[in-house]
């Protein structure tokens, strides 16, 4: 026994321990950026594809679709301001998008902020009838949804897609301001109440501001989705005085060929609306996704 413990015990340095420890992290710090780096190139290359290749003549995106242009032009851009059907139909998306988006979130607050802080009779029906409208396919209403809009007159009218793009943005607009409502403290429209303020007052001026960041989210989503939105465009309007930017995009395919350019062009006019809504409430959007994943 003494002399196993004669023995002299091999140890590693500390120091080198850390220094271990500490390669280690870094590569996989390093492996972590290089994966999101491909990740976001993933992301970033499609519009920028789109861009350049919107800048090229039909010949040369015939010849290679990844390649540079060699000759830039704004032709097709030229093209497509050239005729009055752009104005007309970013006018009708524009419309459609901002006055279903108003819907969506004026409602949307009202009924979520009920379902939070109220318990009635019925709460749970009208909790489920929203949660349904999660459920169910929207495009599987279309032909329900063309019958009774041609039974009651309601085909091409100015107010035609706002009815369907309201209902069908709802339900998702709903649980997202309700869960983030049932997450402020209830300590806060106490005191408004103690204060002499009204139920509008309340809403407008104590938990509106709280929810802003929430609100910004939901309104991204749903312009987005209606500014998208084909289908029930396509069904239901026939006249081109009231076509939307997804009708106008599809004019640049044939019955055989694609004006590929022409189309990228467009793609790129239709993105910018977007883009620029992003631009300005960027700050909220985040905020609101960061304080549904904090507090959910």
């Amino acid at each position: 026994m003494d002399a196993l413990n004669d023995i002299p015990v091999q140890r590693r340095p500390r120091g080198a321990q850390l220094t271990g420890e500490r390669i280690l992290g870094r590569v996989v710090v390093v492996a972590m950026n290089i994966f999101l780096f491909f990740f976001a190139l993933t992301a970033i290359f499609p519009p920028i594809w789109m861009i350049y290749n919107s800048l090229k003549s039909s010949d040369e995106f015939s010849l290679s679709i990844l390649a540079l242009p060699r000759q830039p032009s704004l032709y097709n851009y030229e093209e497509i301001f050239r005729t009055a059907k752009v104005y007309i139909a970013l006018a009708n998306s524009l419309y459609n998008a901002v006055v279903a988006t108003a819907g969506i979130i004026a409602l949307a607050f009202v009924i979520g902020y009920f379902l939070a802080r109220y318990q009635f009779r019925g709460r749970g029906i009208v909790y489920g009838f929203f949660l349904f409208g999660l459920l169910v396919p929207i495009y599987g209403l279309m032909v329900p949804v063309f019958i009774q809009f041609k039974s009651i007159g309601m085909l091409n009218n100015h107010f035609t897609l706002l009815g369907p793009y309201i209902a069908f943005g709802l339900s998702q607009a709903i649980f997202l301001i309700e869960g983030y409502i049932r997450s402020v403290p209830p300590e806060i429209e106490e005191a408004a109440y103690v204060d002499g303020a009204s139920v509008p007052d309340l809403l407008l001026r104590v938990v509106f501001p709280i929810c802003r960041p929430i609100i910004a989210t939901a309104a991204l989503l749903a312009f987005l989705a209606t500014w998208n939105e084909f289908a029930f465009a396509l069904i239901l309007l026939s006249d081109d005085a009231l076509k939307t930017i997804p009708l106008w995009l599809n004019t640049f395919q044939g019955e055989r060929t694609v004006n590929y350019t022409g189309l990228m062009a467009a793609l790129t006019v239709a993105s910018i609306p977007v883009i620029t809504i992003y631009l300005f409430f960027r700050e909220k959007i985040i905020q609101g996704f960061v304080a549904g994943a904090l507090k959910g």
